[in-house]
C-alpha cells in the first residue's frame, strides 16, 4: 500500500510541481494519489491547467518508477503523507509535503524536537552560543532540526555529531547531490547518531534560491518550536520563524548583543511580537516543562 502510495505522490508532484497545495486538493477529491492518476490519465483532467495538461505528455507513470528505482539503488528511503513513518507534527501543518526522501531514522521526532536557523555568515559569537545551546538541548533527549547550510545550520549539526547526539537536516535540493559542497559526510554522520536528512525535492534536483522558502516551511513544520540565531531583515530564517508562528509553534530569538549591528535586525520584530528571548538552553527548556520533559 505504502508503496503505490509513494509511487504515484511521486508522479502528482512531478506534474504539478513541489510544495504545490494542489496535490492535497487532488488527492482528496479522487481519495487516494492512485486513483487520481487512474482519473486523470483516463481524461479527468479540468483540474489540471493548459500547462500541466501538456505536462501529462512527458510526465509518465514510469518516470516515477525510475525515481523508486534510484532511491533503492542509493538506499533512501521514500516516505508519503498518512504512512505511518510520516512525522507527525508535519502532517499538521498547512501544505505538507505529499512525499519526501530520507535517509536515517525518522522515529527520533517522536520525542520533543526543536529547530535551531540563523545567518549563514554568523558571527564568532554566534556560533559559539548555538554550538554551546545546541550541546546542552542535545544532551537531554532533544531532537535538533536545521537546514544544512552554511553557519548557524552547520553549527547545530556538527556539534551534535561531535557529542554523539540525535539531529535531522532538511535538504533544499536533491538527496543525492552534495550542496553545501562536502556535507555528504555530515550527512552519513548523522545518520550513524541516529539521526536522518530528507527533502522533498526529487533525486538529481540542484539547489536554487526558489527551493530555499518551501523548504523552511518544512524546517518549522517538524518541530515544536524554531530558535532563531541571529539573522538580518532578509534572512531566510525569518521565514523559517514566520512559519512557525503562523502554524501556532513556538518561536525563540538571540537577543541582539549589539542593537545597531543590521545582521541582528531581523529578530526585533519577532521580540516585539512576543518571541522568547534566549540567552541559554533553561529559556528554551522552560516552555516544555512537565509537557515533555
Amino acid at each position: 500500500m505504502n508503496e503505490n502510495r509513494d509511487r504515484y505522490n511521486i508522479w502528482l508532484t512531478m506534474l504539478l510541481g513541489t510544495a504545490n497545495p494542489k496535490i492535497h486538493k487532488i488527492n482528496e477529491r479522487y481519495g487516494s494519489p492512485k486513483k487520481a492518476y487512474e482519473a486523470i490519465t483516463s481524461g479527468d483532467q479540468y483540474t489540471l491547467s493548459d500547462n500541466e495538461r501538456t505536462a501529462l505528455s512527458y510526465v509518465t507513470i514510469d518516470k516515477a518508477d525510475d525515481v523508486l528505482d534510484k532511491c533503492a539503488k542509493m538506499n533512501v528511503s521514500v516516505c508519503s503523507l498518512g504512512s505511518k513513518e510520516y512525522p507527525k507534527l508535519l502532517a499538521e501543518i498547512y501544505d505538507p509535503p505529499a512525499v519526501f526522501f530520507y535517509r536515517g531514522d525518522l522515529s527520533c521526532l517522536d520525542v520533543l524536537s526543536l529547530t535551531f536557523v540563523g545567518a549563514r555568515e554568523a558571527s564568532p559569537y554566534i556560533i559559539r552560543l548555538c554550538s554551546r545551546i545546541s550541546r546542552d538541548i542535545g544532551m537531554l533527549d532533544i531532537t535538533l532540526v536545521s537546514g544544512m547550510a552554511r553557519g548557524v545550520d552547520q553549527a547545530v549539526h556538527r556539534t551534535c555529531v561531535a557529542n554523539h547526539l540525535r539531529t535531522v537536516g532538511v535538504l533544499a535540493c536533491g538527496i543525492d547531490y552534495d550542496y553545501p559542497a562536502g556535507s555528504k559526510i555530515l550527512r552519513e554522520k548523522m545518520v550513524i547518531n541516529g539521526g536522518a536528512y530528507l527533502t522533498e525535492l526529487m533525486p538529481g534536483t540542484p539547489p536554487s534560491k526558489e527551493y530555499f522558502n518551501p523548504r523552511n516551511r518544512i524546517l518549522a513544520g517538524l518541530t515544536r518550536g524554531t530558535a532563531v540565531f541571529q539573522a538580518s531583515v532578509t534572512s531566510g530564517s525569518l521565514v523559517t520563524a514566520s512559519y512557525a508562528a503562523d502554524e501556532n509553534r513556538d518561536v525563540f530569538c538571540v537577543p541582539p548583543p549589539d542593537i545597531f549591528d543590521p545582521m541582528y535586525e531581523g529578530v526585533k520584530s519577532f521580540i516585539d511580537d512576543g518571541a522568547i528571548p534566549i540567552f541559554n538552553h533553561n529559556d528554551i527548556l522552560k516552555e516544555y516543562v512537565g509537557l515533555y520533559i
